[in-house]
Parts: C-alpha cells; structure tokens; sequence
C-alpha cells in the first residue's frame, strides 16, 4: 500500500489478538517513529514495549497501585483493570520526553512526540497489523509510571495496543472541507 492509501485506511481497531508484531517488526515500526518531525533534533520520545508475561505484571501493578489509592473500587472494578493490558498481545507505552530547559517549547516537543507515535502505528499498519492509541489515567499513575521507570520530565504520551485484527471495522471519515477555512 502507498503511503496515502495506508493514512487513508487506518482505523483504530479496540478487540486485537494473535501472537502481535515481532522484534523486527516493531524495530521497523520505531524506525519509522523516529522520522517525525523534530525541531532542534531532541528526539523527545521513546518506546516501551510490553508483550508476553509482562502484560500480566503490568496488571498486577495497575490493580495494586489502584486499589491503594482507591480502596472503594469493589472486586470487579479490580478486575476490569487487570484486562486492560490483556487487550492486545503486544503494548507500546510512546514516552514524550520534555525537555524544559532547552529552545524549544514544550508544546512542540509533545507535538513531535504524537507525530512519531502516529508514524509508529502508521507503519504498524503498512506492516498489516492493527493498533489503537489509548491513555486514561493510569498514564500518570505513580506507581506505573515508577514501574516504567519514567523520570520527572517524561510522560506517557499512548499506550499503543497491537496486534491481529479478525473483524476490522470500517473508517467513517468526515469531509475533509469541513476542516479547512482560508485566511483572507
């Protein structure tokens, strides 16, 4: 597919399963990442891959850290919680890291940090495999972000949740002329 075509068709797909992308095809994928744009060159991401029994241990620590600073959440509150990394067989954490002391406004880095985790899913697809972008509030739980091992100035820009996709739905695309006004 050209690179058009894959934007175009792109759909962000929530129910993924099978084994999910390998090695070389998530280095691939962040190579591609990489390419976004990226004033002064500060590469203000990163990636953390999460797959196999690793997604268990990030559940285990999603309902620990949950429960501590909720004690009210009831059993299946709990439980849902624990499914979240169970969603897909393979999660890429997309890691902006802000650099506050350098020319570049912070907003621009977190700009380029979204560009590189849409080129990642972008080439994801153009490799035939499914994702979706989700965050929520466990993207700034303490506890997450200490097991990921986040720093000060870094933040969890997605959680990109891929993998295979039996029953892809369907782009409902708005028209593009709706966006689009000119300054006089």
């Amino acid at each position: 597919m050209n690179l058009y075509e894959g934007m175009l068709n792109r759909v962000s797909q929530p129910i993924l399963e099978g084994d999910g992308p390998d090695e070389a095809v998530l280095t691939a994928c962040v190579q591609a990442a990489v390419c976004a744009p990226d004033h002064r060159c500060l590469r203000p991401w990163r990636f953390i891959v999460v797959r196999s029994s690793a997604r268990q241990r990030l559940a285990a620590v999603y309902c620990a850290s949950q429960k501590s600073l909720h004690p009210e959440y009831s059993q299946a509150e709990l439980d849902r919680l624990a499914q979240q990394p169970l969603r897909a067989p393979v999660l890429v954490f997309s890691i902006a890291k802000i650099q506050p002391d350098v020319p570049v406004p912070e907003r621009e880095q977190w700009l380029s940090s979204g560009a590189a985790t849409q080129n990642l899913m972008l080439a994801l697809h153009a490799h035939g495999w499914s994702s979706i972008w989700r965050t929520g509030a466990l993207a700034e739980d303490p506890a997450v972000r200490a097991t990921l091992g986040l720093d000060l100035h870094e933040h969890v820009a997605g959680i990109i949740y891929t993998g295979a996709c039996q029953k892809p739905r369907s782009a409902d695309r708005p028209d593009a002329a709706a966006f689009i006004e000119e300054w006089l």
